[in-house]
């Protein structure tokens, strides 16, 4: 009776009219779920907003097109009737009826952070993904993203070159890479993470799927960390459902001239929590992690330290500006360059530019002592307490509207 169960929700999900809402409504009016075949056409079609034909697939839908397709995807697929369907997935308000899966299905079931942000990320952007994924690896963490180019590829990257443990959502069928630039990152999560899709076999990179994908990310996760982001970027949708979810959100802020950080300041302003380092992250989560093991472990060489001291994580530098910077010919760094790059200490970026994308431990424990010191201060004013919700605005943005009422003058409170 179950298997039969399981290849009517796998019939049902195959249905490209049957939207998350409309599943959500098949969730909450049958029980089990595989009854709304037995339920009328009129009320199927009042309940759902379904055409009579659109009605009549949902009462038979196991057609012989749709059995070929079960018997192929059976085994890699995670029905909500399933013992292993993922717990917080369930909590959320439009779970999908299943999950198409491709790798470690164990990951599931693990602690885990959404990483996502702007597809045209700046360097800045990439180095923060790049060093909030690989702290997150270090800390035990399952970093899920999209897939998608800049934030999200770089998440997932920095994931496993840490030998840490990634989850790729897509926005497509699970056989089916967008964008193809990413198919061998797509081949590696598989081997060595996991792939998970609730859109059919095939299924192409339409639009309006990856909202849909969106929920998945944050509702798999335990909070929502945006990198970077325009005021209508399509993390800000993640953002919003982690919101609606009741999961935590947090904003990594940029600098003001960059129109990729003002979705994140927006977010900052109307509640997110502003990411400094990985400790703002792990601190408000309700599984305690490993702590202490995020700074980088080694030091660049002692003759290349100067030159690695005139780069930053903020932007790209041209080689002619570092060696004005070092009072040096450009001909002299570039061999002291290349040792930086193969050690992963610099990256290399179109037009002879170089940026930082790790940390000389001595300069990192420093900063981290600095901070640290300016949070022990006595009292800070408080902040009112807020309900960060995110609402839809014009167009496809979406915006955090904060509800709070106003703290008393002179009031404080201790760290």
């Amino acid at each position: 009776m179950k298997n039969q169960n399981r290849d009517l929700l796998i019939a049902l999900s195959l249905l490209p009219f049957l939207s998350p809402n409309r599943a959500r409504l098949i969730l909450e009016h049958f029980d089990p779920a595989v009854t709304v075949c037995n339920a009328s056409s009129a009320l199927l079609q009042g309940l759902l907003s379904l055409t009579p034909e659109q009605a009549g697939l949902v009462k038979h839908p196991l057609t012989l097109e749709s059995r070929q397709t079960i018997d192929r995807v059976r085994e890699s697929v995670i029905a909500i009737v399933d013992d292993d369907y993922p717990k917080l997935l369930r909590e959320i308000a439009d779970p999908p009826l299943v999950l198409h899966c491709a790798g470690d299905r164990s990951l599931l079931h693990l602690a885990s952070v959404a990483v996502v942000g702007s597809r045209r990320a700046t360097p800045y952007g990439i180095n923060v993904a790049e060093t909030l994924a690989r702290e997150l690896a270090r800390a035990g963490a399952v970093v899920i993203s999209g897939l998608a180019r800049g934030i999200d590829a770089a998440a997932h990257r920095a994931t496993l070159d840490a030998g840490g443990r990634t989850i790729a959502v897509l926005g497509t069928g699970i056989n089916v890479v967008y964008p193809r630039s990413n198919t061998r990152l797509f081949q590696r999560i598989v081997s060595e993470g996991l792939v998970v899709s609730d859109f059919p076999p095939d299924s192409p990179p339409l639009p309006e799927h990856f909202p849909m994908r969106n929920r998945l990310i944050s509702g798999l996760s335990l909070g929502t960390v945006i990198v970077e982001a325009t005021a209508r970027s399509g993390s800000l949708i993640t953002a919003r459902m982690a919101a609606e979810q009741g999961r935590e959100v947090f904003a990594v802020p940029g600098s003001m001239f960059a129109h990729t950080s003002e979705g994140t300041h927006r977010l900052i302003q109307y509640g997110a929590k502003l990411v400094h380092d990985i400790g703002d992250v792990l601190d408000e989560l309700p599984v305690k992690f490993e702590r202490g093991a995020h700074l980088e472990e080694s030091e660049p060489p002692q003759e290349l330290r100067a030159v690695f001291a005139a780069f930053t994580k903020e932007e790209g530098l041209h080689i002619d500006q570092a060696a004005r910077k070092l009072g040096r010919l450009p001909s002299g760094l570039a061999a002291e360059l290349l040792q930086l790059e193969l050690g992963g200490w610099l990256r290399a970026l179109p037009g002879a530019r170089y940026v930082r994308v790790r940390e000389d431990n001595r300069e990192a424990t420093r900063a981290l002592s600095e901070f640290r010191q300016r949070r022990r201060s006595p009292c800070v004013p408080s902040l009112p307490p807020a309900r960060a919700e995110l609402r839809w605005q014009s167009g496809a943005a979406a915006t955090l509207e904060e509800r709070s009422r106003p703290a008393g003058r002179g009031q404080c409170r201790r760290r």
